[in-house]
């Protein structure tokens, strides 16, 4: 499952981010230093996310711009709203 959630946030910032590709997105890529994300694209960035992961909501009480660091953190941010503890 692990797989298929990074996955999909990878589509997702390439769908939300003019000109990424995924070869481009590491655990580490910092979203907006290294990946360009901005406040625009985070807003469609986290729709996608809500439209393609079964159960996933943005929690406006829970998320903070420390999610929105790096691939990693915005994963761990996901598992942590589905419930699932990050591995």
């Amino acid at each position: 499952m692990k797989t298929a959630i990074l996955e999909t946030i990878k589509d997702g910032l390439v769908d939300s981010i003019a000109n990424l590709t995924k070869e481009q997105i590491q655990l580490e890529s910092h979203l907006k230093n290294d990946l360009g994300i901005d406040s625009l694209s985070s807003m469609f960035f986290l729709t996608y996310l809500e439209d393609n992961i079964e159960g996933f909501e943005v929690n406006a009480d829970t998320i903070e711009a420390r999610h929105f660091n790096t691939l990693q953190s915005i994963y761990d941010y996901v598992q942590s709203e589905l419930g699932v503890l990050a591995s």
